[in-house]
């Protein structure tokens, strides 16, 4: 019988018996339902895949699973969707309207250059920032200075939650990815 790999519902087994569900990202035993009616249909798990040392570790499998969006590693997903939070924009409180700001790397690194500038001797009145592909807004200096704020908070409270997740998953109060997305909402 032939199969298909299937990266979203596929198991892979350590020699020490662990088997990994990317179905359910998670460490699942060798007797759970789903996966033996996996195997029993013909299927077979692929060998936990090794480090550099020889070691069956999460983030060898992680290295598998991440060209297919998937997780094994609780850090990893942790710093991969605190990222997403920090790098996914931010609603500015801009004189009294909520503008959306991008919070890319570029952006923050042009905001930055921005507020530099204003901060100097005769800055403009004004900073024209785009908000969209072909969106502008006229901001004053002193609100744009102020939304850096804003954003540089923003941004600093994701890795703030980042560092309170990342403690949690050491002492093992952290176990699952329903945890790490609540302790960083």
């Amino acid at each position: 019988m032939t199969f298909r790999f299937t990266p979203a519902d596929w198991y892979w087994l350590a020699d020490d018996g662990r088997v990994w569900s990317s179905r359910v990202a998670a460490l699942v035993p060798a007797n759970d339902q789903a996966y033996t009616a996996w195997v029993a249909a013909g299927n077979g798990p692929s060998p936990w895949p090794t480090d550099a040392s020889g070691a069956q570790t999460s983030a060898s499998l992680q290295e598998v699973l991440s060209p297919y969006g998937l997780w094994a590693d609780l850090k990893a997903y942790a710093n991969a969707k605190q990222w997403a939070k920090a790098s996914g924009g931010y609603l500015a409180t801009i004189g009294g309207a909520q503008v959306p700001i991008s919070t890319s790397t570029e952006s923050l690194g042009l905001i930055a250059g921005k507020v530099a500038r204003l901060q100097q001797a005769n800055p403009p009145a004004s900073v024209q920032w785009q908000t969209g592909e072909s969106s502008f807004v006229t901001i004053a200096a002193a609100d744009f200075i102020a939304a850096s704020i804003e954003i540089a908070d923003f941004v600093q409270a994701t890795f703030d939650k980042l560092a309170a997740v990342m403690a949690k998953i050491d002492a093992g109060v952290i176990t699952t990815f329903a945890q790490i997305d609540a302790g960083l909402a």
